[in-house]
């Protein structure tokens, strides 16, 4: 952990989610004071970094590999194998982790820190030029800095970037979370390879998608739920913005008769899904208020796609960067981080619609070409040709091998023996 700094700052930390509660450990753990997650490598390791990896274990999966599959049939189309000799050299694996299981852990670690939380406690303005939070029932509390880690609705934000905050294209898709218990799904054969397999599965419908996995419910036991995302258009029609708000199973709406029988039987078990939109914003030119007071954080400061691969892990790395420039008072240059999460926001919806292709001369290019490269995705490591290898995986090597601890990366200008991998 980072060493504790002579000078104490006080912190109050606007937000209770997975970018909050990461934050506020960070911070304290550098000596400071304060008031169903795909966890890939960038992440990961930061986690073990602070220590959490033997928690994280108890509770993750570890994923072997992604398969993606036609929506309609069935039939798998291609396949993206995490190789083990890739994985070490990474020094991290990619994990399965159910939200609230990590946010509890990050609870747990950051009150034995010394955080201090307030439930409850609605967060409705924020004077930037006190270093003031105002409560909806009138209570004020300053400190020397806010970090506005309060998620993609966030009232933080427009503080700092102003009118921009608030302005941003409706997605033309939603995203839906559902979980079914595998004690339901072992009850069916075709079903029971998903309730024991690693894999990260995809599904490619026509203009939608639904990928699913693996979660442990409770360390202490056996139990599992397969965690399920279906990507559907929204005919035009407006979209809960709420990761929160559970309604009635809707087959029509979830655009089940684009997909195979397994997958109408596997949501059909579900009695509930949480339906979340999603507007899109051009990446803010600033994460710190002129003052110096008030910094944004995690989606408060770039609002990613539901559901997508590094939400939670852009978050982290916010938390341990921020930590981090408070050791060194240059607080001004977590934007530098502006570039890396600006991509990062792009490449998760450039993978979310290739997934979602509507069917046509696009999708059966995209078909081909899963095809195509399948078998050549099964071999060994050291036996793939190196141009594969770099098509394949240097976009997801370029978030994966970053170390916001470290600032360091193994892409990038290092290519050749990223690709080889063989000195590793």
């Amino acid at each position: 952990m980072p060493r504790r700094t002579s000078q104490m700052l006080r912190f109050i930390v606007v937000g209770g989610s997975i970018a909050g509660v990461a934050c506020a450990y960070a911070l304290q753990a550098a000596g400071h004071n304060h008031g169903g997650i795909r966890s890939p490598p960038n992440m990961t390791r930061l986690l073990n970094h602070w220590g959490l990896g033997p928690a994280i274990s108890r509770v993750a999966i570890k994923a072997n590999r992604f398969t993606f599959m036609d929506g309609k049939s069935g039939e798998e189309l291609g396949t993206l194998v995490l190789h083990e000799k890739l994985m070490k050299a990474l020094a991290a694996d990619f994990l399965y982790i159910q939200h609230g299981a990590l946010h509890t852990i990050f609870v747990e670690y950051a009150k034995n820190a010394g955080v201090q939380f307030r439930y409850n406690t609605e967060v409705v303005s924020v004077d930037p030029w006190k270093g003031m939070v105002i409560m909806r029932n009138g209570a004020k509390l300053s400190a020397d800095v806010i970090v506005g880690a309060d998620g993609y609705r966030s009232v933080v934000r427009p503080v700092v970037v102003g009118p921009e905050g608030v302005k941003g294209v409706l997605d033309k898709r939603v995203s839906v979370n559902i979980t079914v218990p595998t004690d339901l799904m072992r009850q069916h054969k075709d079903l029971v390879k998903l309730t024991v397999s690693p894999e990260w599965s995809l599904w490619l419908g026509d203009d939608c998608a639904t990928h699913g996995l693996l979660t442990k419910v409770d360390p202490r036991s056996l139990k599992k739920e397969y965690a399920v995302v279906m990507h559907v258009p929204t005919d035009g029609k407006p979209a809960p913005n709420s990761w929160d708000r559970s309604q009635p199973l809707d087959k029509k709406f979830l655009k089940l008769d684009r997909f195979e029988p397994r997958i109408q039987k596997l949501v059909g078990l579900a009695q509930t899904m949480t339906p979340t939109g999603h507007t899109i914003y051009e990446p803010f030119d600033n994460w710190v208020h002129e003052s110096g007071k008030v910094v944004l954080v995690g989606e408060a400061a770039h609002p990613l796609m539901p559901n997508g691969s590094h939400n939670a892990a852009m978050s982290i790395e916010d938390a341990m960067t921020l930590s981090t420039l408070f050791l060194s008072q240059h607080l001004n240059r977590i934007q530098l981080r502006q570039p890396r999460c600006a991509a990062t926001q792009a490449s998760e919806l450039r993978k979310r619609d290739f997934i979602c292709l509507p069917l046509g001369p696009d999708q059966q290019l995209r078909d081909d070409g899963l095809r195509d490269a399948r078998a050549r995705a099964l071999l060994d490591w050291d036996d793939a040709e190196e141009e594969f290898l770099r098509d394949t995986w240097e976009e997801y090597i370029d978030l994966f091998a970053f170390d916001a601890q470290k600032r360091w990366r193994i892409g990038g200008q290092n290519g050749g023996r990223l690709y080889r991998a063989r000195g590793w």
